[in-house]
């Protein structure tokens, strides 16, 4: 049994590790919920173009989040779309839908996000007179639909056939070349993030050299950097005032200090978020557009002056011989010259070394015949 204060301290210790656990609980912040979504048909979207051969009917698709609704796309064209049904914000390994790397930066350079005179002139297209802003905005989103499909699905689009009953040729032409450009000229992007972030937050330099690099992950789109006390710049030092989801940056000044750099995003829910159906399995969706709010992010470098150089001793020129008084010649040696006139003179040092050999012998010739004397002289 335990004593009374065994039980007392017992009770000492858990409640200290209630307390801590409560501590703990209270200090961690809660993981941000998924965003959500309503799936919606845009209405007179429709069109008919020859998909993997056949004609096949299409409607336009966007997401309700938060009383917006944003342009959406399918990267599961053999599923059907859960149409009204709850969608929630997921990763792309969850998807499981290949490819989204290349879907990302056709979403980039596609319809909603890309400049659209720009896109209709990288693409080589033309635009229909007359059309009305939805008409045009129908166009680009297929020509941004079928790129999509082609990385997510593999589905091909064919060209205007006469008699299949697909859209209009001048339009399916558009849908065609916007769909060409997309395809031929995607890269794999990064995944966007919800949150913004830089790694490192905190770097140091000294001054006349870059602190960094600093790298961004976060939404897709446009991150702008602004920077107090430095500059940001570029791997070839050329200054930068925005950068992208996975992009670098870094750091510079002109004197020692502190150098904070501040990063904002839109769209914490932004285009490239995969959303996927609550409600078990229907058609998954990849956000074409981004919500408004603003997401930051900062990171800062501290520079210290660089070490001076050491000032050089100035030294005393040597003394330039006066042209009027010539140099002395010098005294003719004494020496014996020897065969050739231009080798060292060494017959005299091997002169004395052999005559010193000679007296040491003697000398150890008489010390053998002193000791043999004495030994003689001893033991008779």
């Amino acid at each position: 049994m335990i004593g009374q204060r065994g039980r007392r301290w017992a009770r000492i210790a858990l409640g200290v590790v209630a307390g801590g656990a409560l501590a703990l609980g209270f200090a961690a912040p809660a993981a941000a919920a998924p965003a959500t979504g309503v799936a919606k048909s845009v209405p007179g979207s429709k069109v008919t173009l020859l998909l993997n051969g056949k004609p096949k009917p299409a409607s336009a698709l966007a997401l309700k989040i938060d009383g917006k609704t944003l342009p959406a796309f399918c990267i599961d064209y053999h599923t059907n779309v859960a149409i009204n049904g709850k969608y929630a914000e997921g990763t792309w390994d969850e998807s499981q839908v290949k490819n989204l790397g290349k879907v990302q930066w056709v979403l980039t350079h596609g319809y909603p996000n890309a400049d659209q005179a720009k896109l209709l002139a990288a693409a080589g297209a033309t635009m229909p007179e007359k059309l009305d802003e939805a008409k045009r905005n129908n166009l680009l989103y297929f020509g941004t639909q079928t790129a999509v499909w082609h990385f997510s699905d593999g589905i091909e689009l064919g060209d205007w056939v006469k008699d299949k009953g697909l859209l209009g040729k001048q339009q399916y032409d558009v849908v065609k070349k916007v769909h060409d450009y997309l395809v031929a000229n995607a890269t794999d992007q990064p995944e966007p993030k919800a949150e913004l972030t830089v790694d490192p937050t905190n770097a140091k330099a000294t001054v006349g050299e870059k602190a960094g690099p600093f790298t961004v992950k976060g939404p897709a789109g446009e991150i702008t950097i602004k920077v107090t006390g430095g500059v940001a710049v570029d791997a070839e030092g050329k200054p930068v005032t925005a950068t992208t989801n996975g992009g670098q940056f870094w750091l510079t000044a002109e004197e020692a200090g502190e150098v904070e750099a501040t990063l904002s995003a839109k769209g914490s829910v932004s285009f490239g978020r995969v959303f996927l159906y609550t409600g078990g399995k229907a058609q998954k969706l990849i956000l074409g557009g981004s919500t408004d709010e603003t997401v930051t992010a900062k990171a800062a470098a501290t520079f210290t002056a660089a070490p001076s150089s050491p000032t050089p001793t100035p030294t005393t020129p040597a003394e330039t011989p006066s042209p009027s008084a010539p140099a002395e010649s010098p005294a003719p040696s004494t020496s014996p010259a020897s065969n050739g006139g231009d080798l060292p003179l060494t017959g005299s040092p091997i002169a004395t070394a052999i005559t010193a050999g000679l007296v040491l012998l003697a000398a150890g010739a008489v010390t053998v015949l002193v000791v043999r004397r004495r030994k003689v002289r001893f033991t008779a």
